[in-house]
């Protein structure tokens, strides 16, 4: 009995050490798998070969494009809406203007002061939002409106354009506005999201948009507005939507103190809007040559920040298939803007990110994903 429960034992013995042996050699092939298959991408804000505000970065035909507010934002014109192109998220190409203000005849309402366009594909079309205004005159000045500033929209068939303003007559939108994005549900529905200004409270507003004649299907519903002592007092704009599990969030921004970034929440694109208790989401301002960094509502000291603001995001679909935001920042010493990007993400219903980072990152890649992103791995 006891010769026959030691030889029993010593036979177990042998086949656990078998299998450890195994499953060792399994791990150890596996691992060299997954370290040959390893696609790695590394990117360090702030970049300034992308020199716009209000950054807005979209994929397609295997490569990233960028529009943007560029230079000069404040006084005087800027040339239009410009257009980049980039393999690799880091190094950008200017290609051409997609709106070309010096084309655009001296009467038109959408003459100079292009802002905050964005870029977005919808039922096979492109579409191109941009604010915008005539200084100068036209039928705008004769109406004690020169400084209507407003959004307008243009469609092309190919990413790259030729773009079309299909907002040529008239804004897109009834009153004094600006920072227009586009939102598709679910449903195929389309939705403008976009502020006031020039007024005392800035609020964001949605009306449904009409995709084939381009106009507002409804009078504009208000949203949320600024709330006078808190972060967002002074101001709020730059809104844009994502929708996840069943929940949409709409960020936007505020200049309050520094610049950052927040966001609300709601069961639809009507509301009612939630503002996140720990707003900002994000941001940065300097004081007594010290950068600050806001984050999830909190406010501290970082001396190694190079950051004298940042905001104005938006989100796009990044080389590891997630969402990504990009926003532009102003670096201590720079008075040009830069691209800055980061990863989110959704914890419990609530958006989480490391943004704005500053040293080195690294992300890992799915090799398949990878592969719609060839520029990465030249």
């Amino acid at each position: 009995m006891n010769y026959h429960l030691s030889r029993t034992f010593r036979c177990t013995i042998l086949y656990l050490f078998f299998v450890f042996l195994l499953s060792t050699s399994c791990s150890r092939i596996t691992g060299e798998s997954k370290k040959e298959n390893h696609v790695g991408f590394s990117y360090q804000n702030p970049n300034s070969e992308l020199p716009l505000r209000d950054t807005h970065i979209m994929w397609g035909d295997s490569t990233f494009y960028a529009v943007g507010t560029c230079a000069p934002v404040w006084g005087g014109p800027n040339p239009g809406v410009k257009l980049y192109t980039s393999r690799d998220l880091k190094s950008w190409k200017y290609v051409d203007l997609m709106i070309d203000a010096g084309k655009l005849p001296d009467d038109v309402w959408y003459k100079d002061r292009f802002w905050a366009p964005e870029l977005h594909h919808i039922n096979g079309r492109y579409f191109l939002t941009f604010n915008s205004q005539n200084s100068g005159g036209g039928h705008y000045a004769a109406e004690d409106m020169s400084h209507h500033h407003a959004c307008g929209l243009a469609v092309a068939d190919h990413i790259e354009g030729p773009y079309t303003v299909v907002t040529h007559e008239v804004p897109l939108t009834p009153f004094p506005s600006n920072d227009m994005t586009l939102f598709q549900d679910d449903d195929k529905r389309v939705y403008a999201f976009f502020n006031n200004g020039w007024t005392n409270i800035h609020n964001i507003y949605v009306a449904e948009l009409d995709t084939v004649n381009y106009v507002l299907k409804e009078e504009p519903v208000r949203l949320i507005s600024q709330e006078p002592g808190t972060w967002d007092g002074g101001g709020i704009e730059g809104a844009f939507v994502v929708k996840n599990d069943g929940t949409y969030y709409m960020f936007y921004s505020s200049w309050t103190r520094g610049y950052a970034v927040g966001y609300a929440t709601a069961g639809n694109p009507y509301g009612p809007w939630k503002k996140y208790e720990n707003n900002p989401l994000f941001g940065a301002f300097m004081e007594n040559d010290t950068s600050f960094i806001f984050r999830e509502g909190e406010v501290y000291a970082d001396p190694e920040s190079p950051y004298v603001t940042v905001g104005h995001n938006q989100v796009f679909t990044g080389p590891d298939g997630r969402l990504w935001t990009s926003f532009h920042g102003y670096a201590v010493g720079d008075p040009d803007p830069s691209m800055l990007m980061d990863p989110i993400w959704f914890e419990k219903g609530r958006i989480v990110t490391d943004a704005p980072t500053y040293t080195p990152q690294e992300v890992d890649l799915d090799p398949d994903i990878a592969g719609r992103f060839p520029g990465l791995n030249q």
